[in-house]
C-alpha cells in the first residue's frame, strides 16, 4: 500500500523535525525525526514496506516494533487528514 500527502498539506523540514500545515483546516502539526522522515518517504510515493526497508537501515529498532510503529503512524495520519491512501483502501498498511 502507499500513500500520498493530501493536496492542502505543506510542510517543511527544520533540523530533525517538520511543521505541517493543513492549508483548509488552517492547522499546524509537528513532526519527530522518525515521523519527519515518514512524511518523506511518502511524498516519495514509497509503499509501506519500502518505507519499512529504508528506516530499517536508518534506526536501530526491531522489525516488529518498527511495522506496527510506522503502521500506526500512517493511520493518525490519514485520521488527521495529512495523507491518504493511493488506491482508496482503508488506512491498515
Amino acid at each position: 500500500m502507499s500513500y500520498a500527502l493530501r493536496r492542502d498539506v505543506r510542510y517543511r523540514r527544520l533540523f530533525d523535525e517538520a511543521v505541517v500545515i493543513r492549508q483548509e483546516e488552517s492547522e499546524v502539526l509537528g513532526l519527530n525525526l522518525v515521523g519527519t522522515r515518514v512524511l518523506e518517504l511518502v511524498e516519495q510515493g514509497r509503499s509501506v514496506a519500502e518505507m519499512l526497508d529504508v528506516l530499517r537501515g536508518e534506526f536501530e529498532v526491531a522489525p516488529a516494533t518498527l511495522a506496527a510503529d510506522v503502521a500506526e503512524f500512517l493511520r493518525e495520519l490519514v485520521a488527521a487528514g495529512v495523507i491518504a491512501p493511493l488506491d482508496g483502501a482503508e488506512a491498515t498498511p
